[in-house]
């Protein structure tokens, strides 16, 4: 495993720097649903609503195998390695999609880019939560009780959790606004092209900003070997998205509505994958005592949560204010991208979206605040039987 340590700058940078890679990993899944019009007028494509949704939705896949793929990843390459390579190969697959010429690429180059983004998006939390959780550890180390620090480190973890992922709502209406001022004929392809700018931006940021190294714990699926979802967990989890958006492209082709029936198509496998995925991580946990209290916990994780308030009350302003379909389901498929990713998060490392961190980061003593930054001191001296009970300087053999 690659080495723990840890150089500055950390600290608070990682938290918005969370929100513009959250921002730019979902980027690709919210962007979608604002280019129906454009993928009907691409000359030679001659794209049905359905088709179109239909292509969309294999980013979902890609970011299914991501996800599982990021765990045994960053365990072997580290944290700031593997959430680099996956910003690199994100912004290059989503550089190449925006150069497709032909519905069956533009399908193939998506699902590849949701791998990046698939493996990106739970490391990120993990970094972000991590990092969280060491400031206020540090900052509270002179606090006589532990439990005062452990609460200090659990309010920072809980409330940079919950700032980073608004960076996807931020990215749908962002999207949502700029495709209103784009000419319909290049629409799909000028978004798809931001998106790999983005990309661009975020890992120039993250090669400055991001720890050379973190702590593995929240990668960690916990003691029980029941919270760690098996194989066949996941090739399930992938026919049911699949198998969803199929039947949302060849049984939804009667709906009037042609935003509705790309919607479904698009988005349907994804919104089942939510629940589902959601439920078997709830009852896996050790906390899930019956079925209506998985249930019960289920529906909290998908609800209670900043970006979907956000998200719900847009789209109720919205529908009162009379705006079409056409602007309320790109808001709507905000939310889905944002209930998948942390579904699946959920799904393969539980500990990330944990509210309380981690005991070995609260006590960890090798760090101190700085500026807001973590700064690595020696190891501690353990005083011999002839000390005097003062803390001294350690022998020089004991410095690094």
């Amino acid at each position: 495993m690659p080495s723990d340590t840890v150089t500055p700058p950390v600290g608070r940078s990682l938290v918005p720097l969370g929100l513009l890679l959250l921002a730019t990993q979902s980027y690709q899944l919210v962007a979608f649903p604002n280019v129906l019009d454009s993928l009907r007028t691409e000359p030679g494509w001659h794209l049905s609503p359905s088709t179109a949704g239909l292509i969309g939705s294999t980013a979902f896949l890609g970011v299914l195998a991501g996800m599982h793929a990021a765990m045994p990843l960053a365990r072997r390459l580290g944290l700031r390695r593997t959430t680099l390579a996956a910003l690199l190969w994100l912004t290059l697959w989503s550089g190449v999609s925006a150069l497709a010429t032909a519905p069956w690429q533009l399908g193939f180059l998506r699902m590849l880019a949701g791998i990046g983004t698939g493996v990106a998006f739970p490391l990120t939390l993990s970094l972000v939560k991590e990092s969280a959780t060491r400031i206020g550890a540090a900052r509270q180390a002179a606090a006589p009780e532990g439990r005062r620090t452990r609460a200090a480190a659990a309010t920072r973890a809980r409330r940079a959790l919950l700032i980073a992922p608004l960076g996807i709502p931020i990215a749908g209406f962002v999207t949502q606004n700029t495709a209103g001022v784009l000419p319909t004929e290049n629409a799909w392809r000028l978004l798809t092209a931001f998106g790999a700018g983005l990309g661009v931006i975020a890992l120039a940021l993250c090669l400055w900003l991001l720890p050379r190294g973190a702590d593995m714990y929240v990668l960690d699926p916990g003691p029980d070997g029941l919270r760690k979802p098996s194989r066949p967990v996941i090739v399930w989890t992938a026919v049911v998205v699949t198998g969803a958006n199929l039947i949302a492209w060849s049984g939804l082709t009667g709906l009037d509505s042609v935003d509705l029936r790309f919607n479904a198509a698009l988005s349907a496998g994804a919104v089942v994958a939510i629940f589902v995925v959601t439920a078997m991580a709830m009852h896996r946990s050790e906390t899930s005592t019956s079925r209506s209290g998985t249930a019960r916990a289920t529906m909290a994780f998908i609800l209670l949560y900043p970006p979907t308030t956000v998200l719900t009350l847009a789209v109720v302003l919205s529908l009162l204010a009379g705006q079409p379909l056409s602007f309320v389901m790109p808001l709507i498929g905000v939310w889905i991208a944002d209930g998948y990713c942390r579904s699946l998060t959920l799904g393969v490392a539980p500990r990330v979206l944990d509210a309380f961190p981690h005991p070995a980061v609260q006590e960890h003593a090798g760090t101190v605040a700085d500026a807001g930054h973590i700064t690595q001191l020696p190891p501690p001296f353990n005083p011999g039987p002839q000390c005097d009970g003062e803390f001294t300087t350690p022998p020089r053999s004991n410095l690094p």
